[in-house]
């Protein structure tokens, strides 16, 4: 950008026989020698209209500095290297038609400047929009897109100061205009937001209700008579003179107003004074204060679904805590553990982890995923997600009573083989009646400790242990039926519940309870996840997978298994432990279920690194707590 002169410069050499000097007089030029002229700034070398050399001169450097210039001489000698040479009194009197072309040239030759300039500023205002169009379609907060509307719209105008202003509803749907955001490089002051009548009283006001914009002059010039008027509070607090003011309505797509933005004193790149907002400006403001309204509407439909989708997840696990109200609050904790370890491993010194970063996008994908772990249970039989002990309660009464029936029928033979000793008058009755009543009583207890078997088998157990072979007896424990069939205290399916080692489920049950991750997979693929969050099924899917293998449903290996499902394996693991909740177990202490997850790290089941981790980690935030 070159500064603009208001006269061409004629430059003629220091020479007494100079053709220039007497015509250009009566020409509107400044005339200058060359020694003159190398003092001045570069654009006047560049607006010389003509040069007259000598021979003595340096041609070529000069034609370098002024490249437009008509090179002329009246000495035959450099008819070589000059545009035109007087050499007689006839070409002399051609000087005045030589200068007028020389003029002609300057004025085309200063309009082509002048028509560059403006190329080149229109073309970096199109590269400044071009970057606020792909600045305002990157996803951030509310208050970091208004910021950067402003700013970036205030660079391009080069404005001192503005504002932003959004139509809000308040809580009875009544709707403000809100001053969101301001800023000014000329004075530091605190900003409030501040919610504000929508009214014409004032400049934003006025435009927020009538979508007119206002292009200001000076503000402190404005007619009584207008509908509007200029607050003049921030001035006199501030020590600020605010005078050329653009405002314009940010409207959506359906050209509703739904923000305002003010542009406070143009300056001019010139010369640093506060100028008029023209045409030009106003229209690019226009336009970004078109794209704001879009962007601050996509913002907030993006914030919108944001929360919807948060709403959702928490309904879902509301939904599935309500099937198994013993896991009430159980991936809500699950998922708080998960993120705190998942941040912990890269600061945990670790060489395994140290080279490991996490954006908050993953962080979010990842909580997302440890919250939904468990949804597929909501596909699994009641009957067995809410199971707390190897034989349901009405089961247990079934057997109580099966047992209560025989022993009524032992009582009912053993007053029968009385009735019977009464017909032998050979035998001691007295003796023959106590074997009797010992027989029963044998029988009775029998059947007492068959029941005390089948409760205390009936209890789950943590760990895989006991052992359960005495419950064959009481499976081969048979008596006639009333309808003369053979029957027995339990079945061979009650059998199978009870020999359970470990828990409360059958091998048939404990399918149906690991297919919940299937269904987890499934329900959640279903789900038209965003990039960001692309990894949630799969991750939530595979929290049952072991490091060695022997995990479920797809029985993933060491790396195979997603790392964020590794972290929350753990969890998940602890939290069952020391869950209070649970109806089929008690709950152990921190340490016991440290203990019992350092022995799955050695067994190759938890990620020992992790385990490490994690225990020392809420160990660390346990002492801070205290």
């Amino acid at each position: 950008m070159f500064e603009v002169v208001d006269q061409p410069v004629f430059v003629c050499v220091e020479a007494p026989r100079s053709v220039v000097a007497p015509v250009s007089l009566a020409r509107d030029v400044t005339l200058m020698t060359w020694s003159q002229l190398q003092a001045e700034p570069r654009a006047r070398l560049l607006d010389t209209a003509v040069i007259e050399l000598e021979v003595d001169e340096n041609v070529a450097e000069m034609r370098r500095h002024c490249p437009h210039a008509l090179f002329i001489s009246s000495d035959p000698r450099l008819r070589d290297q000059v545009d035109f040479v007087f050499s007689s009194k006839a070409e002399t009197s051609l000087v005045p038609q030589v200068l007028d072309h020389a003029l002609s040239f300057w004025h085309r030759n200063r309009k082509i400047q002048d028509l560059g300039h403006d190329v080149a500023m229109r073309r970096q205002r199109m590269h400044q929009l071009n970057e606020i169009s792909i600045a305002l379609t990157g996803q951030m907060s509310q208050q970091e897109l208004l910021r950067t509307i402003l700013s970036e719209a205030r660079r391009i105008a080069h404005c001192e100061a503005g504002s932003l202003f959004l139509i809000e509803p308040d809580e009875d749907e009544r709707e403000a205009l809100v001053f969101k955001l301001a800023q000014n490089d000329i004075v530091e002051f605190p900003f409030v937001e501040t919610r504000l009548e929508l009214s014409s009283g004032s400049i934003a006001g006025y435009v927020a209700v009538t979508g007119k914009e206002l292009n200001i002059k000076d503000v402190y010039r404005l007619s009584d008579q207008l509908p509007y008027h200029f607050n003049h509070s921030f001035d006199e607090k501030n020590g600020y003179r605010t005078q050329s003011v653009l405002t314009l309505p940010m409207r959506d797509y359906r050209g509703r107003v739904v923000g305002i933005l003010q542009f406070l004193n143009r300056v001019s790149v010139e010369d640093g004074v506060v100028v008029p907002f023209e045409e030009e400006i106003a229209e690019i403001l226009r336009a970004i204060a078109s794209q704001a309204a879009m962007s601050v509407q996509k913002n907030a439909l993006i914030e919108d679904i944001n929360r919807l989708f948060e709403s959702f997840v928490q309904a879902s696990v509301k939904t599935i805590e309500q099937r198994d109200p013993s896991m009430s609050g159980h991936s809500f904790r699950v998922a708080e553990t998960t993120v705190d370890l998942l941040r912990a491993l890269p600061e945990s010194g670790n060489a395994r982890f140290s080279r490991m970063t996490f954006t908050p996008e993953h962080i979010r994908e990842v909580r997302y995923a440890a919250l939904l772990h468990d949804f597929g249970k909501i596909g699994v039989p009641e009957a067995v997600l809410v199971k707390a002990k190897k034989l349901t309660d009405e089961r247990v009464e079934v057997i109580g009573y099966r047992i209560e029936l025989q022993k009524e029928r032992l009582r009912r033979r053993a007053v029968e083989q009385e009735l019977e000793l009464l017909h032998h008058q050979a035998i001691d009755q007295e003796v023959a009646r106590r074997r009797v009543h010992h027989q029963l009583e044998k029988q009775l207890s029998i059947l007492d400790q068959y029941y005390d078997w089948v409760r205390a088998a009936n209890n789950p157990n943590i760990l895989d242990a006991g052992s359960y072979s005495h419950l064959d007896e009481i499976r081969d424990y048979a008596f006639r039926e009333l309808d003369g069939t053979v029957g027995g205290v339990i079945t061979e399916q009650d059998l199978l519940a009870l020999s359970v080692r470990r828990g409360s489920l059958t091998p048939e049950e404990r399918r149906k309870i690991q297919a919940h991750v299937v269904f987890t997979t499934d329900f959640l693929s279903v789900l038209p996840w965003p990039p960001e969050l692309a990894q949630v099924p799969d991750i939530a899917g595979a929290h049952h997978e072991r490091i060695d293998g022997s995990g479920y449903p797809r029985g993933l290996v060491a790396e195979q298994i997603p790392l964020a499902s590794r972290v929350m394996a753990v969890c998940d693991v602890f939290d069952a432990l020391t869950a209070m909740d649970r109806p089929y177990k008690p709950s152990m202490s921190d340490e016991v279920a440290y203990s019992i997850l350092e022995d799955e790290g050695r067994r190759g089941l938890l990620d020992q690194d992790m385990v490490q981790i994690f225990i020392d980690n809420r160990s660390s935030s346990l002492q801070k707590v205290i």
